[in-house]
C-alpha cells in the first residue's frame, strides 16, 4: 500500500473555495494482496458503514423493502454491529440507506472485498468518537440533488465535535482499491509523510458520496 497526503489540496480544491478550505485528505493505495486495516489511522474511533440501493421498481415493494442495500447484496448484518435505516428521496427515486454501526476492526473484514466498479461506489463510512451516536450525524444533506452542493455538505459534518473522518472508495489506474480519507486540517495525518503529486488524479476514480 501507497499512503499520500493532499497537502496542496488539489482535490478538495475542486469542490471548495480557498478560503473555504480547513479540511485536507489523505490517499490509501492499495495492491491485491494489501489488509485493509483502517484503524491503523484512527485508533480508538467507531465508524458508521452506509450503503445505499435505489428502489427496484420490477419486485414487490414488500419484498424491495426487506432486501434494502445490504441484502440486495448479500451482506450479512453482524450480530455485534447496529443496524441504522433511512428512507430518502434523489429526485422522485426512492432510495434505501443503511448503516452498520461497528468498530474499524471488525468492519475492515467485513467490507474488504467492496470495490468501486460496483456496491463500493455506493459505501461511504465515517469514522467518529465513541460517543457519537447515529442521530447525532446530521444528514441533512440527502436532501440535496446538485451533486457537487451534497458533496460540500458531507465533508461538512466534519465541522460537528466528535466526528473525525469521511472514508469514501475509488480505483487507481491498475483498476485496485484506492480509499481518500477526508479530514479536518488539524487532524491530518502526521505519520504520512509524502506529498500527493497533482498528475496522479489522471489514473484514478473517486466515487461520490450518496450520489449515483
Amino acid at each position: 500500500m501507497k499512503k499520500y497526503r493532499d497537502t496542496n489540496v488539489y482535490y478538495l480544491s475542486n469542490f471548495f473555495e480557498h478560503n473555504e478550505l480547513k479540511y485536507e485528505s489523505f490517499w490509501l493505495f492499495y495492491n491485491r494482496e494489501d489488509e485493509i486495516q483502517m484503524g491503523i489511522f484512527f485508533p480508538g474511533q467507531k465508524v458508521y458503514s452506509f450503503l445505499w440501493e435505489y428502489a427496484d421498481e420490477d419486485i414487490l415493494v414488500k419484498i424491495d423493502e426487506w432486501k434494502r442495500a445490504f441484502r440486495r447484496n448479500d451482506i450479512e448484518i453482524l450480530q455485534e454491529a447496529k443496524l441504522h435505516t433511512r428512507n430518502y428521496l434523489s429526485g422522485e427515486q426512492k432510495v434505501y440507506l443503511d448503516c452498520l454501526e461497528t468498530n474499524l476492526t471488525t468492519v475492515d473484514k467485513k467490507f474488504k472485498d467492496l470495490t468501486a466498479y460496483d456496491t463500493g461506489q455506493r459505501f461511504v463510512q465515517i469514522v467518529t468518537d465513541e460517543n457519537i451516536s447515529f442521530a447525532d450525524i446530521d444528514l441533512g444533506f440527502l436532501k440535496l440533488t446538485d451533486t457537487v452542493d451534497k458533496f460540500r455538505a458531507v465533508v461538512r459534518i466534519l465541522d460537528t465535535d466528535g466526528i473525525q473522518a469521511l472514508i469514501l472508495n475509488g480505483y487507481h489506474h491498475r483498476g485496485e482499491l484506492l480509499k481518500v480519507c477526508i479530514v479536518e486540517s488539524d487532524k491530518a495525518c502526521s505519520t504520512i509523510t509524502e506529498t500527493l503529486p497533482l498528475n496522479i488524479f489522471e489514473n484514478t476514480y473517486v466515487a461520490m458520496p450518496f450520489s449515483g
